[in-house]
């Protein structure tokens, strides 16, 4: 491996601050079913504990939902667990992560998939799958409205 200096990146850096979403939820036909609005404030607890507070508007066959996570990281892997899921995670790029969840909210193991295209401009491809059967799929797309 060649020296390239030190890294200016922290792992999950990116994802700190308020976010205002839309998700757009599909069926497994890729049929269009319904959106709701998300709200995201993504802070850091201290130098290796992340918390996520998300609200949606209406999550897909549950309704309003909110979601407090505490998330520990280690390098470029992260996990969480509560009373409404568990969570891995892990960066493959400084602007693309990856994780899986298993929620008892929804009853289904989500795949996620972050997508950074620019500082402030989020998307998350979702998909869930529920008996080992895909259930549906979802699009997030967050804009970040305060930054650290």
């Amino acid at each position: 491996m060649k020296r390239y200096g030190e890294t200016l990146h922290r792992p999950y850096q990116c994802f700190m601050g308020k976010w205002e979403g839309l998700c757009k939820t599909f069926d497994i036909g890729g049929n269009f079913l319904e959106s709701t609005h998300v709200h995201m404030d993504v802070y850091w607890v201290d130098e290796h504990t992340w918390h996520l507070h998300e609200y949606f508007k209406h999550l897909y066959q549950v309704g309003e939902t909110t979601f407090h996570t505490d998330i520990k990281t280690e390098g470029k892997r992260c996990f969480a667990s509560n009373d409404m899921l568990s969570l891995e995670g892990t960066e493959l790029t400084p602007y693309n992560y990856v994780f899986t969840i298993d929620s008892d909210v929804t009853k289904t193991t989500v795949y996620n998939n972050h997508y950074f295209l620019d500082a402030n401009t989020r998307r998350i491809i979702t998909h869930k799958v529920r008996g080992g059967k895909s259930h549906c799929f979802q699009i997030q797309d967050f804009t970040r409205i305060v930054q650290p």
